[in-house]
């Protein structure tokens, strides 16, 4: 049998007193040094026989992509300033709006014009011994025709209400007992639906003192 040959083994030759051992390189390298060789002419086909981009094309394209990226996060720069500048407008003008008083609308479901009713004819405010429980006056001035002393509006009728006319017998909310918000609105909400109901005998306006209803 031949004896078995060690492949790793010292040579006879020597350079600087250093002996040369002979050893097998790793397959990993020599398949990643054979790879390279295929690359190398794969590269030199590609960027030297079949047309591929030069080191200065490539820097212009590079170039070229560099502007377009820039002016993109231009636009995009100037859409989110737009957009914050939009929604602090709107922030504000809903500000602007919530801090402004809302108008006033007179009530006209059923149910808040049965709870100003019951309040109208109740002995808490004391609205229908003046103005009768039709509204067609009494002591105090009709209330069902267009002719009114302070104002008409839901605005106006809510005002005399919570002020009163003491000087004329009638005290803040008609005994003052006072009504909350809700309650406020329910009444003048009545008030205002009474008008045109022509009850029998209404009080006759006042020519001097009443004016008509705009």
């Amino acid at each position: 049998m031949a004896e078995h040959q060690d492949k790793n083994e010292l040579l006879d030759h020597k350079a600087d007193g250093i002996q040369e051992y002979d050893n097998d390189l790793p397959r990993w390298w020599l398949y990643g040094f054979y790879f390279t060789i295929v690359f190398s002419f794969v590269y030199m086909g590609y960027y030297h026989f079949l047309g591929g981009p030069s080191s200065d094309q490539e820097y212009k394209q590079e170039l070229v992509q560099a502007e377009y990226n820039i002016k993109q996060a231009a636009l995009k720069a100037e859409a989110f300033k737009a957009e914050t500048e939009k929604k602090k407008a709107l922030a504000a003008a809903e500000a602007k709006a919530a801090a402004e008083p809302k108008p006033i609308v007179a009530l006209s479901d059923k149910s808040s014009l049965a709870s100003g009713k019951k309040i109208f004819d109740g002995t808490g405010n004391l609205c229908f011994t003046c103005h009768r429980n039709d509204g067609g006056g009494m002591v105090g001035p009709n209330l069902t025709d267009d002719s009114w002393l302070h104002g008409c509006s839901i605005t106006d009728i809510m005002m005399s209400i919570r002020k009163g006319f003491p000087d004329k017998g009638m005290m803040p909310y008609g005994s003052n007992t006072k009504l909350n918000d809700k309650q406020l609105l329910e009444l003048a909400s009545y008030v205002v639906s009474l008008r045109g109901s022509n009850p029998p005998n209404p009080k006759a306006p006042d020519a001097v003192r009443e004016k008509a209803c705009q």
